[in-house]
């Protein structure tokens, strides 16, 4: 078993998920497992087998507790396509773990990954992460830099926009209901594009109120609501939920 391509001997299991009372000590145990095998790029891609492996347990029992985690909103799991299946799921720590100011540790590169210059200044993920960001804000270690690029892209140059995208993004996470896959964004996105009828305003209406009221999905904007305008877009349909 190779431990050196993995984080620090040091787990971590903070207290939203040491003192939760409806998880089970051993899935306390896996997400201090989880939290000590994070990456560079911030995620785990360890499999089942070896959790089985470290933890002394079938690896059917092993999916029951990511399930318990993943269900009580404190690990968010995406499945890249393009990795074999050793390499496909990354578990990501999600805030709802985290007590604010607490960042989870610096992890150890993979075998082949140069993503560390010596200075403490990412070469891989960080510069690929401002690449795709021209306004400032940084990616949160929960969400995958494809994700990230999604909402990137469809905000442009618009810094108020994706401001407000990723307060609707950190919203759903708290709330259990991460946004996981790119297929999600570009869902929401055409929601929100068809709601608004090309009107800034609008989208910007939409996501503050989306937040606000901690809406998975997105409803037409009423009269009185920010961004609110009479448009033909404004006309209720079904929510298409994210």
């Amino acid at each position: 078993m190779e431990t050196t391509e993995f984080t620090s001997m040091w787990a971590i299991l903070p207290p939203p998920v040491r003192y939760d009372p409806d998880l089970s000590p051993s899935a306390k145990l896996l997400f201090a497992e989880i939290a000590a095998k994070t990456n560079t790029l911030g995620f785990c891609w360890a499999h089942n087998k070896f959790f089985a492996e470290v933890l002394h347990i079938g690896a059917d029992r092993v999916s029951d507790l990511i399930k318990q985690l993943e269900q009580r909103g404190y690990i968010s799991i995406e499945y890249d396509k393009s990795k074999d299946n050793k390499d496909k799921r990354h578990i990501y720590l999600t805030p709802a773990s985290l007590l604010p100011g607490v960042p989870v540790k610096t992890p150890i590169p993979r075998p082949g990954e140069n993503t560390d210059t010596g200075t403490g200044e990412n070469t891989g993920a960080l510069k690929e992460n401002n690449k795709n960001n021209k306004m400032g804000l940084e990616r949160p270690r929960y969400m995958s830099l494809e994700i990230f690029k999604a909402i990137c892209a469809w905000c442009g140059k618009d810094g108020e926009l994706l401001l407000a995208w990723m307060q609707f993004a950190d919203m759903r996470q708290k709330t259990h209901h991460p946004i996981a896959t790119v297929a999600t964004v570009e869902r929401a996105c055409k929601k929100i594009d068809r709601l608004s009828a090309g009107s800034r305003e609008y989208k910007l209406g939409l996501l503050h109120k989306a937040t606000d009221s901690s809406w998975v999905g997105f409803w037409p904007l009423k009269e009185g609501d920010e961004g609110f305008a009479p448009t033909e877009a404004n006309e209720r349909r079904p929510q298409l939920w994210t």
